[in-house]
């Protein structure tokens, strides 16, 4: 017998010795791809949900614990802000501590004077506010005899088809809390926040980069160690960039409101450029609001009401012109965000942490984008913040 016909005996020998499953084989790998599409679908629902449950988690936390996370998440979002002076001072041939000392009392100094710059034009203004919603309301009283009338004709209409003997309900008052007591609790509260996210500031400032360090160093391997550094340090650039930059163009866009409001004659120019610089950090929200403050100030204070509208104008203007050429050309695309997103974060960062949540939102929203782009799991968030 050939080789060739050897061979052909023993395969043909294999062949009969196998089991004849009668094609049952194809069908349990077809079963097996099956079970894993599942395996993988659940696990991919499983994750989702937990994704849900942490966001949700955290917001909870972030409520219940804001009069201690507030603070924290305020001082680190500032030493952001600040670490690159520090690092230029350092590079000067400053030590740490001492370059981290001197941003610190410069940043003090400028908040103080700004404070006491606004103390008494704020301190007039609030004195005669009672007289100008006075004259404000008499001046909206021709707009609104309108409404006033028909709301008379309702109440008649209501006595008319009133039934003969029926008592009127009864009134149901709620009592508030006297306006000093919640001034000295919101004073209070005021004071512990400023004086945790002061003292945490500096010490942020003045540590450098130890809790970089110390995570770095808790993390077993090289590629962990290689994407923890490269997103603290993407956190640390966005979020100095986008405050950076939106606080000069918020300045300058105080500025001319400012200058605009004095050139027509409308007092306390000084503390209506603050409040624009101010409510401009807060998106879509901080343009109306200041836009209403502005137009029922020059309502109270101007006689001609056609004169008076145009203070709102000059404010629409400025942030106009800041809104669709200085700030693209400034950021540009590197703060890619959803429109709608950034005003739902508005809402509910302020709903959580009050004014300063509101002011919070959009650098907070940054930092959950960064995280998500570096998270796989995480990538659906993503997904929906980014703005295409």
């Amino acid at each position: 017998m050939t080789t060739a016909e050897l061979t052909s005996a023993i395969s043909d020998n294999e062949a009969a010795a196998l089991p004849n499953d009668g094609g049952q084989r194809p069908i349990r790998r077809r079963s097996h791809r099956r079970w894993r599409r599942e395996m993988l679908a659940t696990q991919s629902r499983v994750r989702d949900c937990l994704v849900v449950l942490t966001m949700l988690a955290v917001f909870l936390a972030m409520y219940f614990a804001k009069a201690v996370l507030m603070p924290i998440t305020l001082a680190v979002m500032l030493s952001f802000v600040l670490r690159p002076a520090v690092n230029w001072l350092k590079r000067l041939g400053m030590p740490n501590i001492v370059s981290a000392t001197a941003m610190f009392a410069g940043f003090s100094v400028i908040v103080a004077s700004g404070v006491i710059l606004l103390v008494d034009p704020a301190t007039k203004w609030l004195s005669q506010a009672p007289s100008d919603f006075a004259e404000i309301k008499d001046e909206l009283t021709t707009l609104i005899k309108p409404l006033a009338q028909l709301q008379q004709a309702t109440s008649e209409v209501n006595d008319m088809t009133k039934a003969p003997g029926e008592e009127e309900p009864v009134a149901v008052r709620i009592e508030q809390p006297a306006l000093t007591n919640q001034l000295m609790t919101s004073t209070g509260s005021f004071l512990a926040s400023a004086t945790i996210t002061s003292v945490l500031l500096f010490f942020l400032l003045a540590g450098g980069d130890q809790f970089l360090e110390k995570t770095v160093k808790s993390i077993p391997t090289w590629r962990g160690k290689r994407d923890a550094v490269a997103l603290f340090r993407d956190l640390q650039s966005q979020i100095s960039i986008y405050l950076g930059s939106i606080t000069l163009i918020n300045i300058g866009v105080g500025v001319v409101i400012g200058v605009g409001l004095w050139l027509m004659g409308m007092p306390n120019s000084l503390l209506w450029g603050v409040m624009a610089a101010l409510l401009n950090y807060i998106p879509f929200v901080g343009l109306f609001a200041g836009t209403a403050i502005v137009a029922l100030a020059a309502i109270a204070t101007f006689d001609s009401f056609g004169y008076a509208m145009l203070a709102p104008a000059i404010y629409l203007a400025a942030n106009g012109v800041e809104a669709n050429f200085v700030t693209p050309a400034i950021l540009g695309r590197s703060i890619n965000l959803n429109p709608v997103v950034i005003l739902l974060s508005v809402f509910l960062f302020g709903w959580i942490w009050g004014i300063v949540g509101v002011f919070l939102a959009v650098p907070l929203l940054i930092t959950i984008k960064i995280v998500s782009d570096a998270n796989e799991s995480l990538h659906p968030v993503a997904v929906y913040l980014a703005a295409s």
